[in-house]
């Protein structure tokens, strides 16, 4: 794939598009974006984590301070919505890709995506 397009598919942020380097198809799903300030409690939403919740920098304290040291391992979950707390929002999920890995914690409304309400 052409090194320009590849880099400008990369920086699209309103949805995940999905290409291979081997290939020319460019899969561009159409999405509804569900705000994450209206999220309820109680109800389960699919989710995709920012990388700097799942990667975090040097000197993030969000995982010490608000999750007792977890760091999720997966990107997708699909989570219940618990509690808020100012901008932060604590939930119970388990990853897409693994049924078996579980978070429970709490996430900063700008670090996810809602992909759908489940």
């Amino acid at each position: 794939m052409n090194k320009i397009i590849k880099n400008e598919l990369n920086r699209v942020t309103a949805t995940k598009v999905e290409y291979s380097d081997n290939d020319t198809h460019i899969f561009i799903p159409r999405s509804i974006k569900i705000l994450n300030s209206s999220l309820k409690v109680g109800s389960v939403y699919k989710i995709r984590l920012n990388d700097f919740i799942t990667n975090p920098y040097d000197g993030s304290t969000l995982a010490a301070n608000w999750n007792g040291g977890v760091i999720p391992k997966y990107k997708e979950y699909l989570v219940e919505v618990l509690d808020f707390m100012a901008n932060m929002i604590s939930v119970n999920g388990v990853a897409v890709e693994n049924n078996s890995s579980q978070f429970i914690g709490w996430l900063p409304l700008d670090g996810f995506e809602t992909i759908s309400k489940e």
